[in-house]
This record gives structure tokens, sequence and C-alpha cells, in this order.
């Protein structure tokens, strides 16, 4: 607090009061926050980048079939240059110019391993467990760098492997370094310390009893959930996305995949008819397809599943064995009703090993008319024992490092330019984001408070100096722009105030002031009360 900052205060002279200076001199003090955050900023900036900075590189690791990103027809291992026209530097900051482009198309400029370029429109899609708009694709990491912690009484530990090791190799296979190990036979780990290349034979601990019992079911794959638009013949064959396809050639479609149905025949083209289920109602699709055409139509058509109980056996699983096949319909577990795959799992999960009794609907594979959204069939019983998953104990964990970039100015003058186009940038991606907020393209869920930027924090500190620096820097930008908010009780009500003064020529009365900073500080410890929440949800 300051003398005479509130106007009712007459405590003091009236020249050594702030609601008696000039409204320039007012707006020069309620400003001062946020000139120290942005000067702190364009200071900090310029320095990190002439140190250089690694930022997780824009390159795509995995593309999610069905996406956006995989419709438009991104591949793993591309680079992305621009989104929209703006260039990027990071895979987050990719990933923020597609969220705050929201509803728009973007278009993207990638670039292979070899030096091509090419350009793609993406349509991004709102990921509802995000709150984010967003194209389907996962940042890449860097698979040479694997690194080992290891359990001091395990079995990697007594093989002598060690912590910090560098994973090459598992029985001489590079690539199977960052793949899951599921046998428990021994396998043979090649790692690298110190510049020296160590093989070591680690045994697994029998892991039969530990896991979770599992039937070996999931759900059966017959949703559309994406089509690549470079590809013709879903086209031509009528296919839209969300499709359910229920029959192709007169047969139900019982598989969860189309590679059987795209080697089927002899090669010639033939009137292909798909029987599909669209927004409720029943529609049959046909067109005359190449053997080539039904090539393209099993690569470019995604699969996924609905919340139906419509089974799908794993090869070799309990459930397989029990007699499970695909396309069956689950009725109910131990004479109670199942409704859903949570009520599937928490039956297992709760019966262990201990047999069930399972109640199934099995459909005739010829008959297509049966209505799509219920069971229909031969009714049987199966009995089935769960089986826990095979978790085989090395004693050890991997840390596959993302793969990463420097950015880093060559001039003072390159720093400067850089630390000046970041702040710029931040300040536009926060109003967007305000913006998207305000219109439910970006999630409310994405808002953090004390405890998120106190992790952020830490994970900064965690990857050095210039990362932590450009943290603090990043960070004070925001906080500018969050007191220039037109909020009572912030700086930017302040400086409301102070310009309808300069209007009208008067200052609002002390009444209207006094119930808008009450009101506003009512908002802001809502506010806070709201992001802590959001943090602690995340904790959990």
């Amino acid at each position: 607090m300051v003398a005479g900052q509130d106007p009712k205060d007459r405590r003091y002279p009236a020249r050594e009061c702030l609601w008696s200076k000039s409204v320039g001199q007012r707006a020069l003090f309620w400003s001062g926050g946020v000139l120290m955050n942005a000067l702190f900023a364009l200071v900090i900036f310029p320095v990190v980048f002439s140190a250089g900075v690694r930022f997780e590189a824009p390159v795509v690791g995995e593309v999610t079939p069905g996406s956006p990103a995989w419709e438009a027809g991104v591949e793993k291992g591309e680079r992305v240059l621009e989104v929209s026209g703006k260039p990027v530097y990071s895979f987050q900051n990719m990933a923020i110019e597609v969220a705050l482009s929201g509803r728009r198309p973007v278009e993207l400029l990638l670039e292979d391993s070899g030096g091509e370029r090419r350009r793609l429109t993406a349509q991004p899609r709102f990921q509802s467990d995000r709150g984010l708009y967003g194209l389907g694709l996962r940042p890449a990491y860097d698979e040479r760098d694997v690194v080992l912690t290891v359990d001091a009484d395990g079995p990697a530990a007594a093989a002598g492997l060690r912590t910090g090791d560098r994973l090459l190799a598992i029985d001489g296979d590079a690539a199977a370094a960052v793949e899951p190990i599921e046998s428990m036979q021994p396998v043979e780990v090649e790692v690298e310390r110190d510049g020296v290349r160590l093989t070591a034979t680690v045994t697994p601990d029998a892991g039969a009893d530990q896991g979770r019992p599992l039937l070996g079911v999931r759900p059966l794959p017959h949703r559309v959930a994406g089509l690549r638009r470079a590809a013709v013949a879903p086209a031509a064959l009528g296919l839209a996305r969300d499709d359910v396809i229920l029959a192709i050639d007169g047969r139900r479609f019982l598989t969860g995949e189309l590679e059987g149905y795209a080697d089927a025949g002899d090669g010639a083209a033939r009137v292909t008819t798909w029987l599909v289920e669209r927004d409720g109602e029943r529609l049959e699709l046909s067109a005359e397809l190449t053997a080539a055409d039904r090539r393209q139509l099993a690569e470019a058509v995604a699969l996924d599943t609905d919340p139906r109980l419509q089974l799908l056996p794993t090869e070799g699983s309990a459930a397989a064995e029990g007699g499970v096949q695909a396309g069956d319909w689950l009725v109910g577990i131990d004479g109670a009703d199942i409704a859903d795959w949570d009520q599937l799992r928490a039956a297992v999960q709760q019966q262990g090993t201990t047999p069930l009794f399972l109640d199934i609907l099995r459909p005739d594979p010829t008959q297509v008319d049966a209505p799509a959204d219920e069971p229909s069939g031969t009714r049987l019983a199966l009995t089935i024992q769960p089986r826990r998953a095979p978790s085989p104990e090395l004693g050890f964990r991997r840390s596959i490092a993302p793969l990463m970039t420097e950015i880093r100015a060559e001039s003072l003058g390159e720093a400067v330019r850089l630390g000046t186009v970041c702040s710029l940038d931040l300040v536009k991606q926060l109003y967007v984001t305000l913006k998207r907020l305000i219109t439910g393209e970006v999630g409310a869920k994405n808002l953090g408070g004390i405890i998120r930027i106190s992790q952020v924090s830490y994970q900064a500190a965690q990857r050095g100096p210039s990362w932590f620096w450009y943290f603090l820097a990043l960070l004070s930008v925001n906080l500018a722009f969050v007191n220039l908010l037109p909020v009572p009780v912030l700086d930017g009500g302040h400086l409301l105030f102070l310009l309808i003064e300069k209007v009208k020529g008067s200052p609002v009365s002390t009444k209207v002031f006094g119930y808008s900073q009450v009101i506003g500080l009512v908002f802001v410890l809502l506010l806070i009360l709201f992001v802590t929440y959001n943090d602690i949800l995340r904790l959990l």
C-alpha cells in the first residue's frame, strides 16, 4: 500500500497521496509491475538464447491412426517446420499453435529425413481428455539414448548392470531396446559404460503369480475412426467417419481388421458391398474395386472400437481357449448383467483367477439383418478361468530421452530478435488462449495454479540453467499479461478506472470503486480455488 491509494483514505496530506496525482502519474504507478515483468523477459530471453536453449524437437514420433494428422498423411519421422505459415521451434510450440487454431484447418510444412519438403492441410479435432484441439501427433524420442535405472537387489544388478548404463541392444537387437520385454526367458543385455561396451545375461524373476487377472478380450474394432484424404477407394465406396461396419459382401464383419479382406479374391475387379450403420440408420455401400483398390481401402481406413460389448479374443488367451470367438456378445458374468467394459474389468479383477461363467450370444456370421445395436444369435454358457498377465521382473527401468533441438543465437542482434519475437509470440498466445477459453475451444482444465507452477519450476530447474531462466522469463510474461486484464483489484482494473476518469473528466464514485474491488477480489479468489482444484486433480 502507498499513502492515499484508497480515495477514501484522508489520513495524509493531499500532496502526499496517490489519489491526488495526475491520471498519467497514477497510470505509470499502476503499470510498474507490468513494465518490470516485461522488462525482465526482454532482458532474460536474449541472454538464454545467446547461451542456447534445448527444446523437444518438432519431429513426429507417432501418428495416431484415424487422427487428423493420419488422415492428412503425416508420416512418422517428419519434422514440422511451420504451422499455417508460423515457424515452430519445438514440439510444444507446434502443439500450441495447433490448439490455438481451434476449428480452423492448419497448413503444415513438413520435411522428411532426406530434406524433401511438402505441405499438407489438416483439420484439428477437439480432444476431450486434454480440453484442446489437436492433430493426434506424439513427439519423437531419441532411441539411441536409453538409460537404465537398476534396482539394487534385482536380477539386473546381480548380472552386473548399473544405474546410468546406456542400453544398446537386447538379444542383439537394437530396436528391442525400446520395446516391452514379455518373455520369461533369460535375455542378453548390451550396454555402454564409460565408453566401454559390456554384455550381461539377465534372468527374469518368476512372475507367473504377479500381474492382473485377464480374460484376454478386447472390444471389436469396427467403427471407422478416420479416412486418408488422399485415398480414392474409400470415397468411391462412400465410407464416412464414424460408420460402423456390420458386414462385407454378405458376411458379418467380425475380424476387426481389413487386411484379410484386401487379400481376398483373385486380383480382378469386382463389385463389393458393405453394410454400415450411420447415424442410427443402415446403409448399403457398393463399388467396383480392383485388388489395388482393396489394398488401398485396407490401408486408408482406420478402425476403432465403440462402447458395445462385442468381443475380440486375443490369440492364445484364456478367452480364446475357453471358446470365445470374434464377434460374440457378452451378456453377463456369473448371472449378473454386464452393461459396459468398466463392469467387465471390475468383475474380472474382483474374482481374480476364479473361473467365471460367461453368458454369451454368438451371432450367425451369415445373418446380416439383425439389429446392429442389439445382441442376437445363439445363447452359450462358457466357463473361463482368467490368467494373470506374465510380468517378467528384470530389475531395471528404461528412460528414453525426447529428441531435442537447440536454439542458439549467433550474435547479440540475433539474440535480441529471438527474445523479442518470443515475448510477442507469448503475448499473442495468451490472448488467443483467453479468447479460446471464452468460446470453449480450450478447456478450463488446462488452467494451473501455484501447485502446477511449483511442479513446472522444479522440472525446469532439473533441465539446466538455460531452461530454468527461460521458464522464469515465460512466467514473467504470463504475469504481465494477467495483471493487465481489466479486472478490479488487478493493475489492469485500476488502469481501466483511470481510462474512464480520463474520458469522463472525473473519477468514478467511491461507492462504485469500492463495490468493484469486492467483486474483483471475489472473482480472483474463486479463480485461485478453481486452478488449485485443477492442480489437485492432476496430482490424483
